[in-house]
């Protein structure tokens, strides 16, 4: 037999009474789906199993809480929870995984309105409404058995494992770190009394199970911020607790949401930025220790695992992106995995829209709705013609093929991809082309006839014949229609300047109705090729619709190349080179000089082959931009819905 392609991935590890098939981790995360109590739908119990089914070793609840204090139910409490977690548990060992439990507690980092968090110290909260409740001595005896009571529970369902949420300035990592924790009595002031608390609620929870159960604790080895956690602390914190026995692995993180941007890393970081962490902590601690941090790539995990950085990947957003990643890497079918662009959009960045129910991603449609996209073959198999080879497209053409249709695809361009080529060009932006490298082997492997570089009309795809068509075209570059005097300017759309940036002059003026990352991340490639970029916007701040972690880390880069952001704002009129912009609250004028106006509208729906096609056609459908112009994760939802129903 072969030699397998990543030996060290794909090892099988002991982790307590565990032994698990290989070293990819799912780790805890909230991906939505419970009830008001905090309890797991079927919704989310068939999310956990796909995870499963791909092939991941261990996957992991979201964070499960323990204590009432946050006002959110404590699921622990529920006497339905034995009966629910235990169907989770036997989901997700039927494809001979493990299912772990994380224990939560959010500490000051959660809150509501007229609502006292429980914290070491009475601290304001980051994200919040109000000051934190210090706690008193009883109320951390009372915490502690929580945990205790949770773990007890856990056990009696029949999961696999515990994992203590120990990580994200959450209520652990608030008592160990000194930039939380304030105290000045034995549960505060130096590192040994901050890592009281820390082991207290191990000890708890290693009693509540006994020495025949499996543990583990997420723990934040860095926070990023003055005062806080060090990985020589942690270092310090958690070699004694690994030496006890009480932990049997070590699930290894960073940051706290005053430096949440390093929790849920955004692409304009590097990927593994953060497995130095966990190999420092490996240095101290002879028990297994996972890494996290931007890991997508299955050779990019066998290296780190190879070298002995760590014991196990975390690769939550990975396996969000592809949850067959784990099959697909040990069957050597690398290509066909859809790798994770770090964009944040329908995972993470759904908390920017107030976390709405359900998770999401750019690049698969089906997270989430993993019983409502099953893909079952065509009772009846269709020559189907798809216009556009942008993702919305090209998720229609890939799912019509894999249920067995005959799939042509125009794509008047070079090259598939559509918008999403030009958005990749923006600095540090790379990782959004993911979806073409994936999309072009996708029409390879499923046989696809391409068609590049023609413009489809009416006749051409009558005369196909076909039995179905979607119209796929995109959107056209939109321009205010409310600005006196506009014409008199060189006026350019932002997905119309990057291949000639150099044509706009040096003093650029970016109006922008977009909200999200088009106008923000055309002014980050127009600075950096050294043009003087002003961004106005109607609301409060430029990219209020961008989620949290990308715009922190897109701001300063932003700032720092001179970028001139000037919110509340909107121009009256042009005249030439001259803008009247003023204040949308003042009324207050001021002019200013540009070689060149760009606008960002977000486009308008290139459908004029749907009318010219209505009536004409067996089946008709629109999807992506051509529908209306929306983001990514909505374009392929699209495909994947037309794609299942032709």
């Amino acid at each position: 037999m072969p030699e397998p392609r990543f030996p060290n991935l794909f090892s099988p590890i002991r982790i307590g009474q565990l032994t698990l098939q290989n070293r990819i981790y799912s780790p805890p995360h909230a991906p939505g789906f419970t009830d008001r109590t905090f309890m797991p739908t079927d919704r989310l119990i068939a999310y956990w199993e796909a995870k499963a089914a791909g092939g991941t070793a261990l996957v992991a609840t979201g964070v499960t809480p323990v204590h009432n204090s946050i006002g959110i139910g404590v699921p622990f409490h529920n006497p339905r929870f034995v009966e629910v977690y235990a169907r989770a548990a036997e989901a997700v060992r039927r494809h001979g995984s493990a299912f772990v439990v994380q224990l939560w507690h959010p500490g000051a980092q959660a809150g509501g309105p007229g609502r006292a968090s429980w914290a070491p110290s009475p601290w304001a909260t980051p994200r919040e409404w109000n000051v934190a409740h210090g706690m008193t001595k009883a109320e951390i005896e009372e915490m502690i058995e929580a945990y205790a009571f949770a773990a007890t529970q856990v056990k009696e369902a029949g999961c696999d494992a515990i994992e203590i949420h120990g990580a994200h300035g959450y209520l652990i990592t608030e008592f160990a770190s000194g930039f939380s924790n304030h105290r000045d009595d034995e549960y505060g002031g130096s590192l040994e009394n901050r890592a009281r608390f820390v082991d207290e609620v191990v000890q708890a929870v290693r009693s509540a199970v006994g020495s025949e159960y499996t543990v583990g604790m997420r723990f934040t080895a860095d926070e990023f911020i003055e005062g806080g956690l060090t990985i020589e602390q942690s270092q310090r914190i958690l070699a004694p607790i690994a030496r006890s026995g009480n932990l049997d692995y070590l699930n290894i993180s960073v940051g706290n949401y005053h430096t949440m941007e390093t929790i849920i890393a955004p692409m304009y970081f590097p990927l593994g930025s953060f497995v130095h962490v966990a190999a420092g902590i490996k240095e101290v601690c002879d028990i297994p220790i996972f890494a996290v941090g931007r890991i997508n790539d299955p050779q990019q995990a066998e290296d780190i695992i190879a070298a002995g950085y760590a014991d196990m990947v975390a690769m939550n957003r990975a396996i969000i992106a592809d949850p067959e990643f784990a099959n697909k890497a040990r069957e050597g079918r690398v290509e066909e995995i859809r790798k994770c662009t770090a964009c944040n959009e329908g995972c993470w960045g759904r908390g920017s829209m107030g976390l709405p129910l359900g998770i999401g991603c750019i690049v698969n449609p089906q997270i989430g709705f993993e019983r409502e996209t099953v893909l079952v073959p065509a009772e009846t198999k269709k020559r189907v013609t798809v216009i556009g080879g942008g993702v919305a497209g090209l998720e229609t053409a890939r799912v019509a093929a894999e249920r067995g249709h005959t799939v042509t695809v125009y794509e008047k361009g070079e090259s598939l991809g559509g918008l999403v080529n030009i958005a990749a060009k923006a600095p540090l932006r790379i990782d959004i082309a993911e979806p073409v490298r994936y999309y072009t082997h996708q029409m390879q492997r499923l046989g696809v006839d391409v068609r590049l570089g023609v413009t489809a009309t009416a006749e051409m795809i009558l005369g196909d014949q076909p039995d179905a068509v979607v119209i796929a075209t995109g959107s056209l570059p939109a321009y205010p229609t409310d600005i006196p005097g506009l014409d008199t300017a060189t006026v350019r759309e932002v997905r119309e300047v990057y291949d000639a940036p150099d044509a706009l002059g040096q003093r650029v003026l970016i109006l922008a109705e977009e909200y999200h990352q088009q106008a923000l991340s055309t002014a980050d490639f127009l600075a950096a090729a050294g043009k003087d970029v002003e961004v106005v916007v109607r609301r409060r701040y430029a990219g209020d619709e961008v989620e949290h972690n990308t715009i922190v880390m897109l701001y300063p880069m932003l700032l720092e190349k001179g970028v001139k952001l000037t919110p509340l704002s909107w121009a009256r009129s042009v005249n030439g080179r001259t803008v009247t912009l003023y204040n949308l609250y003042t009324d207050e004028e001021w002019t200013v000089e540009a070689d060149a106006i760009v606008v960002a509208l977000g486009g308008k729906a290139n459908d004029t082959l749907v009318s010219a096609l209505e009536g004409q056609v067996k089946e008709l459908h629109t999807v992506g931009d051509a529908l209306a112009p929306r983001r990514i994760m909505y374009a392929t939802r699209d495909g994947n819905r037309v794609g299942r129903t032709l």
